[in-house]
């Protein structure tokens, strides 16, 4: 292990315990700087020169994502120790010590179905209103992403090559809302990532919503409405794409027809 590079111990580590591939995208990205380093090369100095270099200039003092990598970096090497893949201490322990607190995210305000009156007849609006979608898993859809024939007709999200969703729990298949069959038809198929988020500024600017809404909101009021409705959580779980917060929410399995059911109580 003596000349082992960073690369080749992160590639170690998730060989003895495998991660999604999300997750090991967002390793490389933390290791870019170091990741054909050698270990023997990586020590406190090293560590000091990482933080310097991950700042943004023109940003704040600490953001999410800087504070984040430094976290990944120390998790592979508190692997790497408890695995015996190296014998030595871990120069990325204390790194995150006094970063400055990672301002929250703000919640953004909730707002009726009347407020969006200028994107009633969008297609994209309304699909985000009904369903739930994170903005990039709708523009990323393809045509083959729409099942039609199906008893029930659904959405099926997929990893793929213009869209990696956020993790496991978000690949899932979302019953149409019969109110967007029409919308669901007129949609752009095959778009990427950025065009999902441009689209969101938009949408931002022409309703005046503050900086850090845009088009998630939708998704904070598309859960707003579920609670009201009652929703059980495993169903909103299924719905979103989000990890089950307890064991007992992995158990069981949410159907399509328990899903519609949830969609027909929002309007």
């Amino acid at each position: 292990m003596k000349f082992m590079n960073v690369l080749q111990l992160a590639e170690q580590c998730r060989r003895i315990n495998p991660i999604e591939d999300s997750t090991y995208a967002n390793w490389l990205k933390a290791m870019k700087p170091i990741a054909h380093m050698p270990l023997s090369e990586i020590n406190k100095h090293t560590v000091m020169e990482y933080r310097i270099s991950q700042r943004k200039p023109d940003g704040p003092l600490c953001d999410t994502t800087y504070k984040q990598r430094i976290g990944t970096l120390k998790g592979i090497w508190n692997a790497a120790i408890e695995w015996e893949l190296i014998d030595s201490d871990n120069p990325w322990l204390n790194a995150d010590k006094r970063l400055p607190d990672v301002k929250k995210r703000r919640n953004p305000d909730l707002h009726p179905w009347e407020f969006y009156e200028r994107y009633h007849r969008n297609p994209r609006f309304r699909c985000l209103w009904y369903h739930g979608f994170r903005i990039s898993e709708l523009v990323c859809l393809y045509k083959e992403n729409v099942v039609w024939d199906a008893e029930i007709p659904y959405f099926n999200l997929v990893h793929q090559p213009n869209n990696k969703l956020k993790n496991k729990a978000s690949v899932r298949k979302i019953p149409i809302h019969p109110a967007c069959y029409s919308d669901v038809e007129r949609l752009r198929f095959g778009g990427k990532r950025p065009a999902g988020w441009k689209w969101g500024q938009d949408f931002r600017q022409k309703l005046g919503l503050p900086p850090g809404d845009a088009c998630h909101s939708l998704r904070h009021s598309f859960t707003s409405r579920m609670n009201e409705a009652e929703i059980i959580q495993p169903v909103q779980d299924a719905l979103l794409g989000h990890e089950p917060d307890t064991k007992t929410g992995h158990y069981g399995k949410v159907t399509l027809e328990v899903k519609l059911t949830a969609l027909k109580k929002l309007q």
